[in-house]
């Protein structure tokens, strides 16, 4: 069942979508294909997207969000599209020109209320009551919450120690390994050696080992050297195929005469949860 929707954001997504007589289900799919487009927490009044999915209903109920087809986002005034298309099996969304609009690692490894501490060369240490380097980023979180590795790789240590409590070290390839500190428990399964995928859950929020309350100390390695995980220059996934860009090109093409046809209808009442076949 092709639906479409479209919506000006008043205050958040998550309203806005429900507005719309939409379900919920499609708010997490769309916040995961714009991650690193927009800015989900500084969204503005204004703001608006309009997206064409599919979703499977019983009795009228939905039931399933299965995929986002094609979706456009104003953010700031600035404008980004995203195209589903099926790579050789890799399933990816892509912007006009045929890039992937995933990086290779999430933005954040978990879902967090804030950040409580920021990478430092000196900060003041809220348990030795001294300063000294912090090299690493903290997400304030309730204990429980399930912490996900950024990216696909291989469990380097799974184990506690005394400062950094219950924690997994994960590297992803030779340039790239991550970090993930005072853990209740470590996620089952999760031992050296094991490989993991992007979004794996590999534990869950504690404040074992030398810590103030229950957080994520995400640390983040580039060529050896510790880095500030949220300034960190991340690599794009793979564009399209240079040998698939023609059929791209068509599906993109179609896909965006689509969306550009309800900015066009977005004045016309009843537009939003109408069957595309029906329109």
């Amino acid at each position: 069942d092709e639906r479409v929707l479209t919506a000006k954001i008043e205050s958040s997504v998550y309203e806005a979508v429900l507005a719309e007589g939409a379900s919920p289900l499609l708010v997490n799919k769309l916040v995961d294909i714009f991650a690193w487009q927009v800015d989900f927490f500084r969204i503005q009044k204004g703001d608006e997207f309009r997206v064409i999915y599919d979703q499977k209903s019983v009795d009228g109920e939905v039931i399933s969000v299965d995929r986002i087809l094609g979706a456009y986002f104003k953010h700031f005034d600035k404008e980004y599209f995203a195209v589903y298309y099926n790579q050789d099996g890799q399933e990816d969304y892509f912007d006009e020109d045929g890039n992937s609009l995933r990086k290779t690692f999430l933005r954040a490894p978990l879902n967090y209320s804030r950040i409580s501490s920021r990478y430092s060369p000196r900060r003041y240490h809220p348990v030795q009551k001294r300063y000294k380097a912090h090299l690493g980023t903290d997400y304030a979180a309730p204990v429980g919450t399930e912490i996900r590795s950024v990216g696909d790789g291989v469990i380097l240590e799974a184990k506690y120690g005394q400062y950094n409590g219950n924690y997994v070290k994960v590297k992803h390839n030779s340039n790239y390994t991550t970090q993930y500190l005072h853990m209740s428990k470590i996620a089952k399964g999760i031992r050296p050696g094991v490989t993991v995928k992007q979004g794996q859950t590999i534990g869950y929020v504690g404040s074992t080992g030398l810590a103030n309350g229950p957080h994520l100390c995400f640390r983040f390695w580039k060529n050896g050297i510790q880095v500030d995980a949220l300034k960190v220059d991340l690599p794009p996934s793979e564009p399209i195929d240079p040998k698939k860009l023609k059929d791209f090109l068509h599906v993109k093409n179609v896909m965006i005469n689509k969306l550009m046809k309800i900015k066009e209808d977005s004045a016309k009442p009843m537009l939003a949860q109408i069957p595309l076949s029906q329109k």
